[in-house]
């Protein structure tokens, strides 16, 4: 159960250790949040003893999605391939951090 608050601090403050180590990295410590938010979730949902595979499901669905925007960025030459991957991976932490406070308020 302390695992489960326990790992997106753990993340934030490794983000935080990135984000100074690398200050001028095209990379942005909060990019790996992720990783910890995706396996808080799967200790949630595995709490509640609810499916246990929506959160790995969740994070396969979102290498699909890179997988389909690199195949179109090559496709058509015109969009930045750099850009588009940037766009889809904050849009995974953000999704990521919203699912983990939904499954916190459903463990409520």
């Amino acid at each position: 159960m302390l695992l489960i608050f326990m790992l997106p601090v753990i993340g934030i403050v490794i983000a935080a250790l990135l984000n100074k180590l690398f200050p001028k990295a095209k990379f942005r410590g909060y990019d790996i949040l992720p990783f910890f938010l995706i396996a808080a979730c799967h200790l949630i949902v595995v709490q509640e003893e609810r499916p246990d595979f929506l959160p790995y499901g969740f994070f396969m669905f979102f290498i699909l999605v890179i997988i389909v925007a690199v195949s179109e960025a090559i496709k058509n030459k015109n969009i930045s391939l750099g850009r588009t991957m940037r766009e889809i991976w904050d849009f995974l932490t953000m999704n990521t951090i919203f699912w983990y406070v939904g499954l916190l308020f459903l463990m409520i």
